[in-house]
């Protein structure tokens, strides 16, 4: 199940909405209950009427209400009696049951029937000490071409017969208009809340496309606040304030890292130089092995500043099968020299992402050069590309504790602070193409000893 913080706002407000409403069906129905429940008469009324109704059906099916088990059960209780005439003078009885109680009130041979219901109080009739109002309803219905009139009485209501009725009212003045209503207003609302929220949907997109902005390396774009709310107005000026202050400090920080690699490369190269010139020897050596490494680290850091401009400059699909092969090509050499081998594997079909050529290049060349490094001699190093687009680079070297499996990402880190022929960047820099490239990178062991990097890639768009 999808958590509730993840729903969209649409989402949340139509379950509010179907709540409320449910909450005010549930609300309506207790106080229709209660109106009737409080307003006695009128619950007899409705009672009564519902009587007459069920005797009439009874007569059209051919039936004898007298039989019904109503009136045996409580004699005391209820009565009806069905005339064939209104008349005096006509009234012929069709059926009848428990007619003591009728007798209370002047409906005999003297006088016509009139529709309605009156109520009279008597003495005891259910034996409890108190007089008791007895509740007469006469009524008229039709069974073919005959009019009949129908008297029904009633003390009390021990069979509950008032529920059926508050049932039925339920039903016919709340259930129903709900059903209808209800659901066409939760809609109605439901698509006008939807209309008003478009334009935080749209913002919502426009974060969307902003994060993965960030991600690419692309600049920021502004976000719009034309058509929203006056609440979040302010809002989105805000964010637009911090995004613009934002990419600025970034732009400031990524040209002052270019400028300065850019001025140290020509005294290092002067100093590789003049370094040349001294007397061979150890010191020779040490000198220009350390100049190497800073010219190495400075290349990196241009290269880290420029990743995301270049990313943004040019984009296209890249066969990472044909960059991986040559990168293996160039290092052949080096590991020869240095009694190693390379050995390359890969699908025979390509492997398209999509993103900045150089960039890529730059991190394969990165983790299998610290591949080769990091190898005994005599050993072996193996680069392959899968079906899923993934760089896989395994050697034979130490491998990398558990422990530091995440801390070799980070620029500048060394295993317990000691120096490296490494520049400490190389690591950061691919994880950072990676990223740029919709992907990762991360390390594990390999199986039967060394470390075992794979970086993956998001794929190239289907329609180059």
């Amino acid at each position: 199940m999808t958590p509730q913080s993840n729903r969209s706002l649409s989402h949340l407000l139509a379950i509010d909405m179907f709540m409320t409403a449910f909450a005010v069906s549930v609300a309506l129905i207790a106080l229709t209950a209660a109106y009737y429940l409080v307003d006695q008469p009128e619950l007899r009324r409705l009672t009564l009427e519902m009587q007459v109704r069920h005797i009439v059906e009874a007569i059209k099916r051919g039936d004898d209400p007298a039989k019904w088990e109503l009136y045996k059960a409580h004699p005391k209780s209820y009565a009806f009696r069905v005339f064939e005439h209104r008349e005096a003078s006509q009234r012929t009885v069709i059926s009848e049951a428990n007619t003591a109680l009728l007798k209370f009130f002047e409906t005999g041979n003297g006088a016509d029937l009139v529709s309605g219901m009156t109520s009279t109080a008597t003495r005891n009739i259910g034996g409890d000490g108190e007089p008791d109002n007895i509740w007469l309803m006469t009524g008229r219905g039709e069974v073919g071409d005959h009019v009949y009139w129908v008297q029904t009485a009633m003390v009390d209501d021990p069979a509950w017969q008032w529920t059926g009725v508050l049932i039925r009212e339920l039903v016919d003045h709340v259930a129903v208009p709900i059903l209808f209503f209800v659901p066409v207003l939760m809609l109605a609302v439901y698509f006008a809340t939807r209309r008003a929220l478009q334009p935080l949907t749209r913002i919502a997109r426009q974060a969307g496309e902003l994060g993965n902005a960030v991600a690419a390396g692309r600049s920021f774009e502004p976000l719009s606040n034309e058509g929203l709310p006056s609440e979040f107005g302010g809002v989105v000026t805000g964010i637009n304030a911090m995004l613009a202050k934002l990419d600025r400090s970034l732009t400031l920080q990524k040209e002052f890292t270019s400028d300065v690699a850019h001025q140290l490369r020509t005294p290092l190269a002067v100093l590789l130089l003049e370094a040349s010139t001294l007397p061979p020897g150890a010191a020779q050596d040490h000198i220009k092995q350390e100049l190497s490494d800073l010219a190495d680290l400075v290349n990196q850091l241009l290269r880290f500043a420029q990743a995301e401009d270049a990313m943004a400059r040019q984009r296209r699909a890249v066969d990472i099968t044909e960059t991986a092969r040559k990168v293996c090509e160039d290092f052949a050499d080096t590991a020869f020299g240095a009694k190693k081998q390379i050995e390359f594997d890969a699908p025979e079909q390509k492997a398209l992402v999509w993103g900045h050529p150089a960039l890529i290049d730059a991190a394969i060349r990165n983790v299998v050069d610290n591949a080769v490094k990091l190898s005994p001699p005599h050993s072996t190093i193996s680069v392959s590309v899968d079906s899923e687009s993934k760089i896989i680079v395994e050697d034979r070297g130490p491998g990398v504790p558990e422990s530091q499996k995440e801390l070799i990402f980070q620029r500048f880190w060394r295993a317990d602070g000691r120096r490296s022929h490494s520049s400490g960047i190389g690591l950061a820099l691919v994880r950072r193409i990676a990223f740029l490239h919709g992907g990762d990178v991360h390390v594990a062991d390999r199986p039967g000893g060394g470390a075992r990097f794979v970086m993956s890639l998001g794929p190239a768009p289907e329609h180059t």
